[in-house]
């Protein structure tokens, strides 16, 4: 598709393409995959292709088609996302009678649901019946990183397109060429991102260099630390303003200690800027337990975002660096 902003998924653009040129995409498909990596850029990017007006099954990004469904004035092409928390049932009910529609102007019409996770129960129950019989010319596009929150019905009534993350050095390469960073802040916001472009992007470098800072120190003296140290570090982690950025920083600490164990080089790190730190690390007692605690940290990145409670969070997992 010929969306300048579309980095990466080959496989799936193209066979979104294929089937849009060839009139038989799905009429509702789910698209799946970690946050930030571009579900719903490829989902709009393909709704705009069902309008486009060469009918290619790509947008072509120059007719007038395109260029309104562009700026979002396009009759046959809808987006819903949530406007507070959720996505209400008004905001479904008025999606389904549009569905149901035949297009205005073009050969088909596309919507495209960001963060669908967030749909309160009715409102999930108002899709539904949108998906039971629509007509051939109307395809639904479910975007969230959360296809377990959506209702059974909902997804067997689906065609799923998993999105995975962003190569590195792909990624790597859009950070310095089209975002115009430095290269060492372009590797640097590749390696620890985990392949998501919307994490890249809004990564603040000196943020994660102070959180490294302060997590290796913890780290560092993770075997000696009492319980009430261990309780203080756990309060200072569930305080600060991004604690996923903290746990994603310690995952990529405790993932290059696992690198040095098995004996790769600096050029194979994450953070090859505080190597010698990392060695030592690498090396001591809290290295051989490495691989299981950047799972934990991993474990509880993903349940604060399925809004765990913090503190009693990170209290398991300073529990767990002790040993």
């Amino acid at each position: 598709m010929a969306d300048g902003s579309l980095v990466g998924h080959e496989r799936v653009r193209a066979l979104l393409a294929r089937s849009i040129e060839a009139g038989r995409l799905p009429p509702a498909l789910l698209l799946t995959g970690p946050e930030g990596v571009g579900k719903r850029t490829v989902a709009l990017a393909a709704a705009r292709a069902l309008v486009c007006e060469t009918g290619r099954g790509v947008a072509c990004d120059a007719c007038g088609s395109c260029s309104r469904a562009a700026r979002g004035l396009h009759p046959d092409v809808i987006v819903v996302e949530p406007e507070t928390a959720t996505i209400k049932i008004e905001q479904v009910r008025d999606m389904a009678r549009e569905v149901l529609a035949l297009p205005f102007e073009g050969r088909a019409r596309g919507f495209v649901m960001d963060e669908a996770h967030v749909m309160t129960e009715q409102a999930g129950n108002a899709l539904l019946k949108s998906l039971e019989e629509p007509p051939s010319s109307s395809h639904v596009f479910l975007v969230t990183a959360s296809p377990q929150a959506l209702l059974p019905t909902i997804r067997s009534r689906c065609q799923t397109l998993r999105l995975g993350p962003l190569p590195a050095a792909l990624l790597e390469s859009y950070l310095r060429d089209r975002a115009g960073l430095t290269e060492e802040e372009a590797r640097l916001r590749a390696a620890v991102s985990g392949g998501s472009i919307g994490a890249a992007l809004a990564l603040d470098s000196d943020a994660y260099r102070a959180s490294r800072s302060e997590l290796l120190a913890v780290l560092e003296r993770a075997g000696a630390t009492s319980a009430v140290e261990r309780m203080e570090a756990a309060q200072r982690l569930a305080e600060l303003d991004d604690p996923a950025l903290a746990l994603t920083t310690l995952r990529s600490i405790l993932r290059d200690a696992v690198v040095l164990r098995s004996g790769a080089g600096p050029g194979s790190l994450l953070n090859a800027d505080v190597e010698p730190r990392l060695v030592a690390l690498a090396r001591g007692p809290l290295g051989e337990r490495a691989v299981a605690l950047a799972e934990a940290a991993g474990e509880t990145r993903e349940a604060l975002r399925l809004n765990a409670n913090k503190l009693l969070s990170m209290d398991v997992l300073m529990d767990g660096l002790s040993g």
